[in-house]
């Protein structure tokens, strides 16, 4: 079984605005657009190359012009992620989240990524929290607008990366937001929302057709044994 995780709201949570912080300084070193973190609006469940769309559609860059930046952007905002983001951020684990993560790699489930965090930012991020460990591949918020572009890439890696089949009704993609449970139905795998988020609640992601939905992560913890080992 693999399980493919959302970072931000899923595994970390209330963290310190850092890496929008990053994406408002790429803005303005490679694009000229000053903005402030707050001007980022609402971001759950979106990719960062959706955010630096939007954002740069509002401030007047042109499509063409956006899409030519992106690479640099990217670079930009990660370098300034690693300048930003605080040395330890293990206080903003979500509930459970080191015990449901433990508890799945010792049953012999393969752990992957699905997030929309530039990959620079992403392992950064992972790491600074003293996760990165448990993941063995993701698919990333640079690598598509569209959240439901990143699964298949995510399930292709993880074949190669843990050298086995993933048919992707034995794949759950875990998120705190009805994105996530889109993509996942989008690539026909299994979905669990986990309310640990700043927007969405239980109910509401109950009520966007996830398989599962928790309070938190531990809830992972509640599903069938007859996975175990597959």
């Amino acid at each position: 079984m693999l399980f493919l995780f959302d970072i931000d709201g899923t595994l970390l949570r209330r963290m310190p605005p850092a890496h929008r912080q990053a994406i408002c300084d790429a803005a303005e070193a490679v694009y000229g657009v000053r903005l402030s973190a707050d001007a980022l609006g609402q971001t759950a469940g979106m990719t960062d190359t959706a955010i630096a769309r939007r954002v740069l559609r509002a401030a007047g860059v042109l499509d063409t012009d956006a899409e030519a930046g992106l690479p640099a952007f990217f670079a930009a905002a990660a370098a300034a992620y690693e300048r930003h983001v605080p040395d330890d951020l293990r206080p903003y684990h979500t509930p459970h989240a080191v015990e449901a993560l433990t508890w799945l790699r010792e049953r012999g489930a393969a752990l992957g990524l699905v997030t929309g965090n530039v990959e620079r930012i992403a392992w950064t991020k992972l790491r600074a929290a003293g996760l990165d460990g448990y993941f063995g591949c993701g698919a990333f918020g640079d690598e598509a607008e569209a959240r439901e572009a990143l699964p298949p890439l995510a399930l292709g890696r993880a074949r190669a990366v843990f050298g086995r089949d993933f048919p992707p009704a034995r794949v759950y993609i875990v998120g705190d937001t009805p994105a996530d449970v889109a993509c996942g139905v989008a690539a026909g795998m299994r979905t669990v929302g986990v309310a640990t988020g700043p927007v969405h609640s239980l109910d509401e992601l109950r009520a966007c057709g996830a398989d599962q939905a928790f309070a938190d992560l531990r809830g992972l913890l509640a599903l069938e044994d007859g996975w175990r080992g597959a």
